[in-house]
C-alpha cells in the first residue's frame, strides 16, 4: 500500500474514533451530535475492515431503538448531548406513537435502508466470518422487519416503489428536487409550533444550509406527523409531501440482495428479500425513467406527476441493477458530460449532486452542487456493476484524493475540491477506508493464489504452432491480420471501457479466422514491413492480441497472474523466429531495452531478431500496450495511418485516468507502476515529470507541478491485475 494511503487510513480511524460515543459513532464532533441511521451504516462499512466488533456495535445499538413496526429511526438521540440541535426529542414527540421504542429517544421518520448492505460487509470483510454469524441471527429478523414496514405502510398501491414522507428521509436533506413539492405548502406563521435552529453555528457559513423558509416547511411536516401520532395511515391522508425517490429505492434493492445473502448464509429462505428486489427494480425501470432527460426522476404521488429535476440521484439506479442495458447507456451518457463534470474534463471533481448547467447550481451549498462522498461511493459501485470501469476509477480517484487534499469534510467543493461542512466527519473518514481497502485488496488475492496456479505452464506454449494452415499470401498477410484484428476490436472489444468479452470471443468464427492468420505468421517475411508508422502498429497490435489469445486459450478466469511468465511463454512463431509478449514490448518496442527486473537485455549480442528493432523508443507505447488486466491501458486497434493521433490520445487518457493522482497539498505524485517500471523511456523522473506536465489537464496541477518539479516526490499505486473482462 502507497505510503500516503497508509497515513489517511490511520488518520480516518483517529477520526472514527474521536466520534465514538460508546457504542456508536457521532457523524461529526459538533453539528451532529448524536446516532444518525445510514451514516451508522456507512461508518460500519469502513470499521468491518478492521474493527468488527465495533462494527456490529454500531448497528446493534441503531435496531435497539427501532420501532415496533419495524421502523428504523433516522436519529437515535444521544441523552447527554441534549440542547444542541434541532429538533431533539421533545419537538419530535414520538412517544405519542404506540410503536415507538420504549425508553429511547428517537425521530419520527427513517432514512435510505443501507444497513442490510453494511450488515452483509461486516460479514465478508471480517477476518473469521464465522465468528460473526451469531450477529447475523440475530440482526436478520430485525433486517426484515424494516423491510417488511417499508413495503407494508410506504407502497399502499403496491408498486414496488416505497415512499419518503419528509426531505430529511432521502438522506439529500435541501435537494433542488424537493422544491416543487416543498412549494405547495403554504406555512401559517401563527399556526407553526415554535422553534430554534441550531444548524447555523459550529463555523458553519449559513449560506450553505437551507433556508428559513425551508425550515419552515421542514417543521411544519414534523408537526403533520405529531398530529397523526405517527400513524402511517392517517399521515398518508394530510401530508403534503409523499415522493417515491430513485435514491431510496434504489438503496433498497442492493439492501433487498444482501438480505437474500444474509438469508442464505444463516439457512433462511432468500426468497422474500429477492422478491421485493425483483419487484422494486422493475418498478424503478418503468416509473421512474425520464426518457427525455435520460436520468430517472422523482415521482410525487401527492401531485400524480414526476419531479422533472435532475440530480445525482437520479443515477442510483446503476448501484441497484435497476436500469435497462439501453437506459444505462443512456444514463451514463448524461452522467459523463459537464452537467455532471466529464471523465478526464480536468477542471471539476465527480459527480456534482446537481446538474452544473441548471439553474440553481450552488458548487457550495450543500446538496446543491458539490460532490459528497457516499453518493460517489455508490455511484462508483454502480458504474462497475455496468462495466463502466474507466469512470468508476475517475470516481474512485476523486473520492481517494479529495480528503488528502482537503480534509475529511462532510462535502467538497465541485470545482476547486475545497472541503465544506462539517470537518473530521465520520463517512467520509469510514468510506475512505472501504475505498483504499478496497482498491488494495486484489494485491492480497494474487499474492495468496499465485503459488497454487504455477502448473498452468509446464513449458513455452506455443500459440500457432498447430496444424493450420494460412493459405493467405504472404505479401498480404499483414494487413489480413490487421483486418482480422480490427474485426474482432469491432465485435468484442468495448474501447470505451476499457474491456474483452473473451468468452464469447472464444466461440465466435472471427476468431477462429484469426487463429488461422497466425499460422501464416510462421514463415512471414518481417522485412515486409516498410515505414515506422507500419512496424509500430503491426507489433502493438500483435502484441495485445496475443495477450487476449492467450487469455481465451489458457481459459483465464480473474487474471493473467494465473499463469506465471505469462508474457515470457506464450509465444507466437514470425517469420522462423519465436516471439513472446515480452520479446514483442522489451525486444521490439522499446529498442531492446532492459526490463526494469532484468539484468539482461531482451535479446542478446547476436540473436537475429535485433534486426527488427524500433528506435527511438516512443513511451506512449505503454499507453497502448494491453496486459489484459485492469491497470493497463484501454484496450483498442491501432492503425498506421492514424497510430501517432491514437498514441496521443491514449497517453491522454491514461494520465487524466486514476492512474495518476496529484496531491498539490502533500508535494506527492501517485502514479501507476508503469512510471516506474519503465522511468528510464520517459528519461528518468524528470522525464516523468515533463511527460505528466505535457499531458494533464487540470491547469492547476499543471502550474503546482511547474512551480515544484524538483521537490516532487514519487509514489507508486498498486498495479490492479484484475481481468480486463
Amino acid at each position: 500500500m502507497a505510503r500516503i494511503f497508509a497515513n489517511y487510513v490511520e488518520k480516518a480511524k483517529r477520526i472514527l474514533d474521536q466520534n465514538w460515543m460508546g457504542s456508536s459513532t457521532k457523524p461529526a464532533p459538533a453539528l451532529y451530535p448524536h446516532q444518525w441511521n445510514w451514516d451508522s451504516a456507512f461508518i460500519a462499512i469502513g470499521r468491518s475492515h478492521y474493527d468488527t466488533p465495533r462494527a456490529i456495535s454500531e448497528i446493534e445499538t441503531l435496531f435497539n431503538a427501532q420501532w415496533q413496526n419495524g421502523m428504523v429511526p433516522q436519529i437515535v438521540f444521544n441523552p447527554k448531548a441534549l440542547g444542541n440541535y434541532f429538533p431533539e426529542p421533545d419537538f419530535w414527540q414520538t412517544e405519542k406513537s404506540p410503536n415507538a421504542p420504549p425508553g429511547k429517544l428517537t425521530s419520527g421518520i427513517t432514512m435510505p435502508p443501507v444497513l442490510a448492505l453494511a450488515v452483509e460487509k461486516i460479514y465478508r470483510n471480517a477476518r473469521r466470518p464465522r465468528t460473526v454469524l451469531p450477529f447475523l441471527e440475530r440482526i436478520y429478523p430485525k433486517l426484515l422487519a424494516l423491510h417488511a414496514y417499508l413495503y407494508r405502510e410506504r407502497d399502499p398501491n403496491d408498486e414496488g416503489l416505497v415512499y419518503i414522507r419528509h426531505p430529511w428521509e432521502s438522506g439529500i436533506d435541501n435537494s433542488p428536487t424537493w422544491d416543487v413539492p416543498l412549494s405547495r405548502i403554504q406555512v401559517d406563521q401563527a399556526a407553526l409550533p415554535p422553534y430554534q435552529r441550531r444548524d447555523l453555528g459550529h463555523g458553519v457559513d449559513p449560506k450553505m444550509r437551507p433556508t428559513g423558509e425551508d425550515y419552515d416547511r421542514y417543521v411544519y411536516l414534523v408537526d403533520v406527523f405529531r398530529q397523526g401520532d405517527y400513524d402511517e395511515e392517517r399521515i398518508r391522508e394530510t401530508c403534503p409531501f409523499l415522493v417515491q425517490d430513485p435514491l431510496f429505492n434504489s438503496v433498497l434493492c442492493v439492501a433487498n440482495e444482501s438480505l437474500a445473502e444474509i438469508a442464505k448464509l444463516i439457512g433462511e429462505s432468500p426468497d422474500q428479500a429477492l422478491s421485493w428486489a425483483e419487484k422494486t427494480s422493475a418498478a424503478i425501470r418503468q416509473k421512474l425513467w425520464h426518457q427525455d432527460h435520460k436520468i430517472f426522476d422523482c415521482y410525487d404521488l401527492v401531485a400524480d406527476a414526476p419531479i422533472e429535476v435532475d440530480t445525482s440521484a437520479g443515477f442510483l439506479p446503476l448501484f441497484a441493477g435497476a436500469a435497462s442495458r439501453e437506459q444505462a447507456e443512456e444514463l451514463y451518457q448524461r452522467l459523463d458530460s459537464a452537467s455532471f463534470c466529464a471523465l478526464h474534463q480536468g477542471n471539476c471533481f465527480t459527480v456534482p449532486n446537481y446538474d452544473t448547467q441548471a439553474d440553481g447550481f450552488d458548487r457550495a451549498n450543500y446538496w446543491r452542487g458539490p460532490v459528497w462522498i457516499n453518493i460517489n461511493w455508490m455511484l462508483a459501485h454502480g458504474l462497475r456493476r455496468y462495466g463502466y470501469t474507466l469512470k468508476a476509477d475517475s470516481l474512485q480517484k476523486d473520492l481517494l484524493q479529495l480528503p488528502i487534499r482537503f480534509g475529511f469534510h462532510e462535502y467538497f467543493d465541485s470545482f476547486d475540491g475545497t472541503g465544506y461542512g462539517s470537518d473530521n466527519f465520520s463517512w467520509t473518514a469510514a468510506l475512505f477506508i472501504d475505498l483504499v481497502q478496497e482498491f488494495y485488496e486484489t494485491e492480497k488475492a494474487w499474492s495468496r493464489i499465485s503459488a497454487k496456479a504455477r502448473s498452468l505452464f509446464a513449458s513455452d506454449m506455443v500459440l500457432n504452432s498447430g496444424e493450420k494452415t494460412c493459405h493467405v499470401p504472404s505479401s498480404e498477410l499483414a494487413g489480413a491480420l490487421m483486418r482480422s484484428i480490427r474485426t474482432l476490436r469491432d465485435a468484442f472489444y468495448d474501447t470505451g471501457r476499457g474491456l474483452v468479452d473473451y468468452q464469447a470471443l472464444k466461440a465466435s468464427d472471427e476468431y477462429q479466422e484469426y487463429r488461422v492468420l497466425t499460422s501464416g505468421l510462421r514463415d512471414f517475411d518481417l522485412r515486409r514491413l516498410v515505414g515506422r508508422r507500419h512496424k509500430l502498429a503491426f507489433w502493438v497490435n500483435l502484441y495485445n492480441t496475443i495477450v487476449v489469445d492467450g487469455i481465451v486459450s489458457l481459459g483465464i478466469k480473474q487474471s493473467v497472474q494465473e499463469a506465471p511468465e505469462f508474457f515470457s511463454r506464450l509465444k507466437y512463431i514470425i517469420g522462423g523466429h519465436l516471439f513472446s509478449a515480452d520479446d514483442i514490448e522489451h525486444g521490439i518496442l522499446r529498442g531492446n531495452t532492459r526490463p526494469w527486473f532484468h539484468v539482461m537485455r531482451q535479446f542478446g549480442p547476436k540473436d537475429p531478431r535485433k534486426a527488427y528493432v524500433l528506435e527511438p523508443v516512443d513511451p506512449r507505447i505503454h499507453f497502448a500496450l494491453v496486459c489484459g488486466s485492469r491497470s493497463c491501458a484501454p484496450i483498442d486497434y491501432y492503425d498506421a495511418a492514424t497510430i501517432n493521433d491514437q498514441l496521443e490520445a491514449a497517453a491522454m487518457s491514461f494520465v487524466n485516468s486514476s492512474e495518476v493522482m496529484v496531491l498539490p497539498e502533500e508535494g506527492r505524485l501517485l502514479l501507476s507502476e508503469l512510471f516506474r517500471w519503465y522511468e528510464v523511456d520517459f528519461g528518468g523522473k524528470h522525464g516523468v515529470t515533463d511527460f505528466l506536465y505535457d499531458y494533464l489537464v487540470d491547469e492547476h496541477v499543471r502550474e503546482f507541478i511547474q512551480r515544484n518539479a524538483e521537490t516532487l516526490q514519487f509514489e507508486y499505486i498498486y498495479y490492479d491485475w484484475n481481468l480486463n473482462n
